[in-house]
């Protein structure tokens, strides 16, 4: 089907296209009235017959583009159908890898809706038990990281931007804020951090940002002696990593090497145990979904349990840390959740 254009969009000179589509109107109505007076006792015309005239002048003058209602300075439109038919519109689908390392995600900048460099991502807070990442530890200030002011902005308030085609130093989060606006808002000293599990302290952040997040108190067990035992699942990236890891066994499986974050949900997919070492012939990384770990507190210390015995983690699907498999394949993530629900020991839910 070609293409059919209107004669408003025609290049009129500036005031020739109005003016010939009012002149079009007047012509059509003079003519119906002269044709009345001249002829209409010979022809029988009708005042009804004037009007279906006068209309079909109007009906003229749409055709043309007239818009009665368009003002003098606004170009008057109409839609030009193309070729193609309804419904194939030819366009490209997009895939977006939104699986992210902790160590691609901090240090990366933070900027605002004015391309303006607000600071960068030191920290995550992330609660450990349900995965969710709650805050991003914003540095402003200081050099090289010293001296530098943090604030926890909530990560759902941030925005992540690819930036430039294959720059993968182009890539930032928006943060819609001006720097006398994060002036005012709560913040701390790199070296003195606050409780980042304190539900006070969450709160406060929350509300001056404006967020509406479902807190949850620190679970409260009752031990044999009957006494209520509070415990933590809020922690620093920088703290998780490193923390130990074990299985039901009590067995040392290893140590928390990396976080695989989904940046879109704001949610921790898997954790990368750090087995082995090089006397051993070992120390490659296993990806771990964190459904397939339990956050354990005992007398000494937090770690992470992992149902599968040391057989099994031999033979899971791992890698060199220096050659990542890239996380955000779906054939990949579906492998290692499909392996640990096959051979993991599902053991009675703690409370």
């Amino acid at each position: 089907m070609s293409d059919r254009t209107a004669i408003s969009d025609l290049p009129w000179p500036n005031g020739v296209q109005a003016e010939l589509i009012i002149a079009t109107v007047y012509l059509s109505t003079g003519l119906a009235i002269w044709f009345l007076r001249v002829d209409s006792f010979k022809r029988g015309i009708t005042m009804r017959s004037l009007v279906k005239l006068a209309a079909a002048g109007v009906a003229l003058a749409g055709a043309l583009g007239f818009n009665p209602t368009a003002g003098a300075d606004e170009p008057v439109r109409v839609q030009v159908r193309t070729g193609q038919a309804d419904g194939a519109q030819g366009e490209a689908k997009v895939a977006l890898s939104h699986t992210l390392r902790t160590s691609d995600i901090i240090g990366l900048a933070v900027k605002n809706k004015n391309h303006e460099d607000v600071g960068k991502i030191d920290d995550l807070v992330i609660d450990m038990k349900t995965g969710e990442v709650r805050y991003a530890a914003l540095a402003v200030g200081g050099v090289a990281g010293i001296g530098s002011k943090l604030f926890a902005v909530p990560w759902q308030s941030m925005t992540f931007m690819y930036g430039e085609p294959n720059q993968a130093n182009s890539r930032h989060f928006m943060f819609d804020v001006s720097k006398e606006q994060l002036e005012n808002a709560p913040g701390f000293d790199s070296s003195h951090w606050p409780n980042v599990a304190d539900p006070k302290w969450s709160t406060a952040i929350d509300s001056h940002y404006r967020v509406d997040r479902k807190t949850t108190i620190a679970p409260a067990n009752a031990d044999p002696a009957g006494q209520t035992v509070v415990y933590e699942t809020v922690f620093r990236a920088s703290k998780i990593k490193g923390m130990d890891v074990r299985n039901d066994a009590n067995e040392d499986l290893g140590a928390i090497d990396e976080l695989v974050i989904d940046v879109t949900k704001g949610h921790v997919k898997y954790m990368a145990l750090s087995y082995g070492s090089w006397f051993t012939g070992g120390n490659k990384l296993f990806a771990v979904p964190l459904s397939s770990c339990t956050l354990t507190h005992a007398n000494d210390k937090t770690y992470f349990v992992i149902h599968t015995s040391q057989d099994s983690l031999k033979n899971a699907p791992g890698f060199d840390k220096s050659h990542w498999p890239n996380t955000a394949d779906p054939n990949w993530a579906k492998g290692i959740d499909t392996y640990y629900e096959r051979s993991a020991v599902r053991p009675v839910t703690r409370q």
